[in-house]
């Protein structure tokens, strides 16, 4: 489990859920635990939150992390493997979605990606580009 959030990452998290930021943490300083909490906010219907080029193992985490804590609408995984049809659907859907560069670049080109949702009212949309350095 990731525990509680320390003051610090609490402030970073707040000064960053009103407004547009950018958020440099260095290892160790609890980045999981702020991230969790991003995905916890936008893990529903109406909001579109893509995490790029995430792990296997990051993506397993932080879904068994949102699931322990009971919520329902859980991240997908985009990948080749879904359908082109298919991943609009997905995307229309909105909540939290792991996906590569690669599909998030083809599908914006392709217009798989509803990209008057993400600037419409209806859809608030969040662009996380998360990736842990492995020693």
């Amino acid at each position: 489990m990731a525990g509680p959030r320390l003051e610090f990452e609490t402030e970073m998290f707040l000064s960053l859920f009103g407004c547009d930021g950018l958020l440099v943490v260095a290892e160790g300083m609890g980045v999981d635990r702020i991230l969790l909490q991003f995905m916890r906010v936008y893990s529903e219907q109406g909001s579109l939150v893509l995490l790029l080029n995430t792990t296997t193992p990051e993506q397993e985490y932080f879904t068994e992390q949102l699931r322990v804590e009971g919520v329902t609408h859980l991240p997908r995984t985009v990948t080749s493997d879904v359908q082109s049809a298919e991943r609009y659907n997905v995307y229309t859907e909105g909540g939290v979605l792991f996906v590569t560069s690669r599909i998030l670049v083809v599908d914006f080109l392709t217009d798989r990606i509803p990209a008057h949702l993400i600037s419409g009212q209806k859809m608030r949309a969040m662009f996380v580009f998360f990736h842990i350095l492995h020693h």
